[in-house]
């Protein structure tokens, strides 16, 4: 008696790290790139996977701002390289719309104008 194959799931993640001077990329433009994301992610993995292989294929979109999440470390080996920095034990700051700009090398803040758009500004000394 033949038995049925056990199910695979093969997970893609593509995670776009956008910012732009001055501004944000619109909720509009970034699911037009995630939409031709998906497509040539399809059509490509159609190229190489065994024919009717897919079953289903489902897609997921995640819109947010990275300093709106709050990740809790919950292990850590005792050799594990920390690359956060010790400013977390240093100082609290409560205020979530601060971050360092690495590339600039300076505090900016993140704003909602009118219309909900949100844009980055320098910080204020």
């Amino acid at each position: 008696m033949a038995k049925r194959p056990a199910p695979k799931h093969l997970t893609i993640t593509i995670d776009f790290d956008l910012q732009t001077e001055r501004s944000t990329v619109h909720y509009k433009r970034a699911h037009e790139a995630y939409e031709v994301a998906v497509e040539a992610a399809i059509r490509e993995a159609k190229k190489v996977l065994p024919p009717d292989s897919i079953r289903a294929i489902t897609s997921e979109i995640d819109w947010s701002y990275r300093w709106q999440r709050d990740g809790d470390v919950h292990f850590t080996r005792s050799d594990a390289n920390d690359t956060r920095s010790n400013a977390e034990d240093e100082e609290h700051w409560d205020d979530d719309s601060l971050f360092f700009d690495i590339e600039n090398g300076r505090w900016m803040r993140s704003v909602t104008v009118q219309g909900g758009d949100v844009e980055v500004v320098e910080l204020d000394d």
